[in-house]
């Protein structure tokens, strides 16, 4: 999950537009989006501390440089590091099976099957 994942995800969490997350930290809806874009490379840390109470998230995320695991993704590795080999090839053939109906759209959804 990429910051801009993070940010996006928690402001719905919490029932926010674009522009309520941004009169809440004083800025643009074209800012946030371009947070929710991945692009924070220019905030300021006075931002990031704001962003972060807003949303209600460790505003050491703002700092990390590479993607950053959610506490349910961490969960997942640890119980598939200790899985057994059957249950380690089931449990990736249902994620894998999932993930490829969720990139399906509308129209091939319908004329699959």
């Amino acid at each position: 999950m990429t910051i801009g994942d993070i940010i996006r995800d928690r402001r719905k969490a919490l029932n926010m537009t674009q522009e309520d997350l941004a009169q809440c930290v004083n800025t643009t809806k074209a800012t946030v989006s371009r947070w929710e874009s991945g692009d924070i490379h220019k905030m300021k840390r006075p931002m990031m501390a704001a962003l972060a109470k807003t949303l209600q998230i460790d505003p050491m995320i703002f700092l990390q440089r590479e993607e950053v695991l959610m506490p349910d993704e961490e969960r997942l590795i640890t119980a598939y590091r200790h899985a057994s080999k059957e249950i380690k090839g089931a449990a990736l053939a249902m994620l894998e099976d999932s993930a490829a109906k969720n990139r399906k759209t509308p129209v091939q959804e319908s004329t699959a099957g």
